[in-house]
């Protein structure tokens, strides 16, 4: 009986949902890594964006890895016509706060962007 308790406990409260995580873990800044990668390749800014800091990151484990994270993102003065490292691109003004939904799919290692909701937001300073 205490075993089929504690199997339907696991199966509701960690497979079914969300927990926290903290931002700076390794798996929670390669998925942040990876949406702000993809948010760049899709949206039709003109320059690129750089992620400046999580706020917040849960993840929710089934067949596959999921995360939510929550992020800020500054553009850049780097135009999206070249390749660049990101790392040497300046900070330009704009700022976004983004909630991003990845999966990591353990079987090919591959990540996914299953959703991006961006605003803008003002900058502190």
């Amino acid at each position: 009986m205490y075993i089929l308790l504690f199997f339907l406990f696991y199966y509701f409260f960690y497979l079914n949902g969300w927990t926290e995580k903290r931002p700076e873990s390794k798996d929670v800044q390669k998925a942040a890594q990876y949406a702000v990668e993809m948010f760049n390749k899709k949206a039709k800014n003109k320059v690129f964006f750089k992620l400046i800091s999580i706020t917040s990151a849960k993840s929710k484990v089934t067949n596959r890895i999921n995360f939510k994270i929550i992020a800020i993102l500054r553009s850049t003065i780097c135009p999206k016509m070249k390749t660049i490292d990101l790392r040497n691109c300046i900070l330009g003004k704009e700022q976004l706060k983004c909630q991003f939904v990845v999966t990591l799919d353990p079987g090919n290692s591959k990540y996914y962007l299953k959703s991006k909701k961006c605003h803008k937001v003002a900058k502190k300073g």
